[in-house]
């Protein structure tokens, strides 16, 4: 055999054995690529949920999210690793908290109230956004329009009866027309409220007596203020004034005046009654939402801001006698009654 063919036969076989080893290579490495992506898809998203203070309706909200995103199928330690923050109130720790959601990589972003969901709206254009416990959107300016928010936040609004919760307590008052709240304007979910609660008392010839308060150490001497001045008080659902009711109740059931409140965390802290949308309840609502964005069913831009409808008031039974208040026995027939505290 010549010397030019055995090396045309040596060529060959390198030729051969490199082309077989680049193949093996390829192999492993698509196999390798392949393991390395299923992992990545069975590794749970980062959900992040915050709440600006800690009140049991704000509580029960997040309790519903949660249980809610269970039911869907991303449940907690399992699709989704969820981190639960409580800004206590701060604007800096809100802040803080959007930003460990950012570089945390969360796929969405659950805001508990007003101040909360404009923090992250203010923090992340792109991370998908669902909002609860928020009065309005669109006066929170964090969407175009209800009907449309056009961008990366959507969710549920806790907008409550606000004329219906007036009602009840005139109801509550014989008619009796001078009414008392307290509200903290640096809210603007309490700002929207209000407006409307001014205008359903025009509307019924109520003396609507209101005042201010900026944290819950202000609330005290204020409901000591007013409670000469008027038959009962209607509460919208601040954060400041939830949050301080204990402190509101002390005053007004020694003065024995019936309080209407926008929660039932208030009914059940020794408010008279409520007509209020029922937190957990819309903690699940948004829930569903942010579900369907994660699946890819829906987009927040298009996912128009949800509400509850809201018939029944809540009378919290002992409270009502605690004052000496003989509630109505056709307002008691159409209620939902609770019998603690």
């Amino acid at each position: 055999m010549s010397s030019a063919a055995s090396q045309s036969r040596l060529l060959k076989t390198r030729s051969r054995l490199a082309i077989l080893f680049s193949a093996v290579l390829l192999g492993f490495g698509f196999n390798a690529g392949f393991s390395g992506a299923a992992r990545a898809a069975e590794a749970p998203v980062n959900i992040g949920v915050v709440q600006i203070v800690d009140h049991e309706a704000l509580n029960d909200t997040v309790r519903g999210i949660v249980d809610g995103m269970a039911e869907r199928g991303w449940k907690d330690g399992e699709k989704a690793r969820f981190d639960l923050q409580n800004a206590h109130g701060d604007q800096s720790t809100l802040k803080n908290i959007g930003d460990r959601f950012v570089s945390e990589g969360s796929s969405l972003i659950f805001a508990v109230a007003t101040p909360a969901v404009q923090s992250m709206a203010r923090t992340t254009k792109k991370i998908p956004i669902v909002g609860a416990a928020v009065t309005s959107y669109s006066a929170a300016k964090v969407v175009k329009s209800d009907d449309r928010p056009g961008g990366n936040v959507t969710g549920v609004s806790n907008i409550g009866p606000v004329a219906a919760q007036l009602d009840l307590l005139l109801k509550l008052t014989g008619g009796k027309k001078r009414v008392g709240s307290i509200y903290n304007a640096g809210e603007i979910n309490s700002v929207v409220q209000m407006d409307l609660l001014r205008a359903a008392a025009r509307e019924r010839g109520v003396e609507l007596i209101e005042a201010t308060v900026s944290g819950v150490v202000d609330i005290q001497q204020v409901v000591q203020t007013m409670k000469n001045k008027v038959d009962g008080f209607v509460f919208p659902t601040d954060n400041v004034v939830v949050s301080g009711m204990a402190v509101i109740l002390k005053t007004t059931v020694p003065a024995k005046l019936p309080t209407v409140a926008g929660d039932l965390g208030s009914v059940a802290a020794g408010c008279t009654a409520a007509m209020t949308v029922d937190y957990y309840k819309l903690g699940r609502q948004a829930a569903d939402m942010g579900a369907d964005i994660l699946e890819g069913k829906r987009k927040p831009a298009e996912m128009k801001i949800e509400t509850q409808d809201v018939k029944q008031p809540t009378i919290n039974v002992r409270a009502a006698k605690a004052i000496g208040l003989a509630v109505p026995e056709d307002l008691l027939a159409g209620a939902i009654l609770f019998e603690g505290k």
